[in-house]
């Protein structure tokens, strides 16, 4: 009797000094396996972004706080500016209600609801939002047709480019540093163009990352002769553990 509680104590402080030196490696285990996920859900959200803003009319990003908003371009081409042997249709700047176009190169899609943009500035005369360097699109293909409104484009392309666009999107930063788990980064999409940028936009949003305790997005137009420089930085916290990751995306500016 007195042999088996001996061996009893001495299993039990073999344990007891077993699990103690086996729980701070679990511990790890646990720890940097909630790292790495951290990690991958804010680096998928980066690039998701990074891919969104890429793909933006020049000129057309804007931020208001902690909202960043773009017009994101569905399809491109060139149109025609000069007459060829076959006495293609051009699109001429000087004829006011001119309403149509030849595509040089592959056909273009468009869909309904959509519009062409040319020569976006992102200034007074021609900007996307109040529609000065935008037109409701009718038809695609390798003849683009539009309405022409109360005047004809503001100004042609140098290289002769034109965008197909639909609606814009909005990214949205709504950390809490506080609850973290109530924390989001938010990504709006399919909503009108609006002269004045909506904070958020009246639709339901789509979220990218969750437990955000900290997020901040700015924009830079002119880093470069022609080129932005679009800032992110995303804090993410889980169970005390926190990654923060930051990305700069290069937009061309180029219309």
């Amino acid at each position: 009797m007195i042999e088996a509680i001996v061996v009893i104590v001495v299993m039990g402080i073999v344990l007891a000094l077993s699990a103690m030196f086996i729980r701070q490696p679990i511990e790890s285990y646990f720890d940097i396996a909630r790292r790495a996920e951290l990690t991958d859900i804010a680096d998928t959200a980066l690039r998701r972004m990074a891919r969104d803003i890429h793909s933006a009319v020049p000129n057309s990003i804007r931020q208001s706080g902690n909202y960043l908003e773009f017009v994101p371009i569905k399809d491109a081409g060139r149109y025609r500016a000069e007459v060829g042997t076959g006495g293609e249709d051009i699109l001429d700047f000087t004829f006011a209600t001119d309403s149509s176009f030849a595509v040089l190169g592959p056909a273009v899609t468009v869909s309904a609801g959509d519009s062409i943009v040319i020569y976006n500035l992102g200034i007074p005369g021609s900007d996307v939002y109040e529609g000065t360097s935008r037109r409701a699109a009718v038809s695609g293909g390798s003849s683009v047709s539009y309405t022409v409104g109360a005047t004809q484009f503001p100004f042609a392309s140098p290289a002769n480019r034109f965008q197909v666009v639909g609606g814009a999107v909005t990214y949205e930063c709504a950390a809490n540093a506080g609850n973290p788990a109530n924390g989001y980064l938010r990504r709006y999409s399919g909503y009108a163009i609006q002269a004045a940028q909506p904070a958020p936009p009246a639709i339901s949003p789509a979220i990218l990352a969750s437990n955000v305790a900290a997020c901040a997005m700015s924009y830079a137009s002119g880093v470069q002769q022609r080129d932005g420089l679009v800032s992110i930085s995303l804090t993410l916290k889980k169970q005390n553990e926190s990654v923060t990751l930051y990305h700069e995306v290069h937009v061309s500016n180029v219309p």
